[in-house]
């Protein structure tokens, strides 16, 4: 019996065509979280289903997705009403998607979304913070898997635009668990190396393959870093924390090896664009040059030239009557004027000089009278002491008929104080007696 084989689209045909059959199949509810989003430029939307455990692609047309009234993100949890059918040319099959709701967000987009806000609220990301990328790098640092479709677009990105500049690759792990420190030790060791700038890179995947490049320790490595640094993760729909806090986001790896080099051709079109003008510049300097020099050639003072100092020396002469007419009108206004200042300088002072003795002698007759008037005030006052002071003087008391009794020298002034016997002084107003007391 002839064996009978089936081409690969027979085959696939075949079980399009069972799976299309089942009415199980055509309307079916499913949940789960989304991931490799992506918006095509047709409108339609093309993305993973995924659970713990298993993923199904799904893809929405456009008639369809242009009625979602939500943004379709990674990490999304959803509920989906869709049909399950075969793509016959991949021979996958996958879920057909009629209408999709929200439903939370998944662990990982909420873990992502909070460590972004944080580290935002830090400063991580302030544009003041970043380091600017040199535009003529000497020596460039990838960190990329090796090997991998990423590293090659770089290495021969940057080869076909620079190719003078010198790269040196560092292998990291890109994916798995705890890659990022690897990635973080790589990182801290190139940073003290002293390459221009480095670029961090891989290819695109779903958010847990590019998890390692969300983790805070590696964002906080790359802030920390003082070689600027290029982030290169993903396709141009992946953000991660690493492109946040880098201080450049590429949107693909070769995007990013656009960025970390200046393009040699367009440099030497540059320079030739220059070097064009400088030439057409000089040309017409040099053209311009020759006319003048021509013209001056050609002008008349310089096949005469004595007309010329002629000339000069009648406008010598000229300026010297102006400039000693000038002086001579000058002088004479300057030695009138000086003659006038003279006389009214005289005449004030002997304004001010008639003034001030007029002043010294008010002055003087002011003080004398002053004076007399001080003198015969002391004088009267004089006299009314002294007269008061010969009232109370003893003297004046012993003229009346009154005595002082001295004993020993001691006044005595209480009969108490004497005794019989006693030898004592009488002082009057005209001497001594001596006594002795019975």
């Amino acid at each position: 019996m002839e064996k009978r084989y089936l081409t690969v689209s027979a085959l696939n045909r075949y079980l399009k065509a069972k799976i299309d059959s089942d009415s199980q199949l055509q309307r079916i509810l499913i949940k789960g979280e989304v991931s490799n989003f992506k918006h095509h430029s047709s409108g339609h939307f093309y993305f993973t289903l995924k659970d713990e455990h298993s993923r199904i692609n799904a893809v929405m047309f456009s008639s369809k997705a242009s009625k979602v009234p939500f943004d379709l993100t990674n990490g999304m949890k959803v509920l989906v009403q869709a049909s399950v059918s075969v793509y016959d040319v991949a021979g996958t099959y996958q879920l057909y998607v009629d209408t999709i709701e929200q439903d939370g967000l998944g662990n990982l987009f909420l873990k992502y979304e909070q460590l972004k806000k944080q580290l935002a609220s830090e400063g991580l990301f302030n544009p003041e913070n970043k380091l600017v990328i040199p535009k003529f790098p000497s020596k460039i640092a990838v960190l990329s898997a090796y090997p991998s479709a990423a590293l090659a677009d770089i290495i021969r990105t940057i080869h076909l635009r620079f190719p003078v500049v010198r790269v040196i690759v560092f292998p990291i792990p890109v994916q798995g668990k705890d890659a990022y420190l690897e990635i973080i030790r790589t990182l801290r060791y190139v940073d003290t190396l002293g390459f221009s700038e480095i670029i961090i890179a891989r290819g695109g995947g779903s958010l847990e393959d590019l998890w390692n490049f969300n983790e805070e320790g590696l964002a906080r490595a790359i802030y920390q870093c003082k070689t600027p640094i290029i982030s290169g993760v993903g396709h141009e729909v992946d953000f991660t924390i690493c492109d946040f806090v880098a201080d450049y986001r590429a949107a693909t790896p070769t995007a990013a090896a656009i960025k970390a080099t200046p393009d040699l051709f367009e440099l030497q079109q540059a320079v030739d664009n220059i070097k064009y003008t400088l030439n057409n510049l000089m040309k017409q300097k040099i053209i311009l040059n020759k006319e003048n020099l021509n013209r001056l050639k050609s002008f008349y003072l310089f096949k005469n030239p004595q007309k010329m100092f002629e000339d000069k020396t009648a406008k010598i002469d000229y300026l010297y009557d102006q400039l000693n007419n000038v002086f001579n009108h000058d002088l004479i206004e300057k030695q009138n004027k000086a003659s006038n200042l003279i006389q009214t300088f005289n005449h004030q002072a002997n304004l001010f000089t008639l003034n001030q003795r007029n002043r010294l002698d008010t002055i003087n007759r002011t003080m004398s009278l002053e004076i007399k008037r001080k003198l015969q005030h002391n004088q009267e006052k004089f006299y009314y002491s002294l007269s008061k002071l010969n009232t109370l003087s003893p003297l004046k008391t012993l003229e009346r008929g009154y005595a002082i009794v001295l004993k020993e020298d001691h006044v005595i002034s209480s009969v108490d104080d004497l005794n019989s016997g006693d030898k004592i002084e009488l002082k009057l107003h005209n001497g001594i007696k001596k006594a002795i007391i019975e």
